[in-house]
């Protein structure tokens, strides 16, 4: 019996074990990089508690929340709220992390261009320290 929410924009996708983020967080691939777009399309679902580590992109990304409630935060900066059907347009080479709150789900479509073959640049864990700090 498939127990996975139906009702969700895309399929929950494969579980990221590459070390950039804390807890458990998915990802659904919708369009690779190819000949016509210099950008990678995917829909990443955040559990509970799960962020990326702090990140940058050189050419920039755009989040568009699809599902639950979640955190944004800009290094230096208070962390934002950010639910379903909001829009966020981060700016090239901004450091920045993003994810679920402590106790709601998010999926975010991200929009994420490249630079060359790069596309983000992954930097340390938001410590727990930050992430309760970001859910007060």
């Amino acid at each position: 019996m498939n127990t996975e929410n139906t009702s969700s924009l895309f399929s929950k996708g494969e579980k990221l074990t590459n070390g950039y983020f804390t807890g458990d967080a998915y990802l659904q691939l919708l369009l690779a990089k190819d000949k016509n777009n210099d950008f990678v399309i995917g829909s990443v679902t955040f559990e509970a508690g799960a962020r990326t580590n702090w990140h940058t992109h050189p050419k920039g990304q755009v989040l568009i929340v699809t599902e639950g409630e979640g955190l944004y935060q800009e290094k230096g900066k208070p962390a934002q709220s950010i639910k379903i059907g909001d829009v966020i347009n981060i700016p090239e080479n901004t450091e920045h992390w993003h994810g679920a709150s402590a106790d709601s789900k998010m999926v975010h479509i991200a929009i994420t261009n490249y630079e060359g073959e790069v596309n983000a640049v992954w930097l340390n864990p938001v410590s727990d320290e930050e992430y309760l700090e970001a859910n007060k």
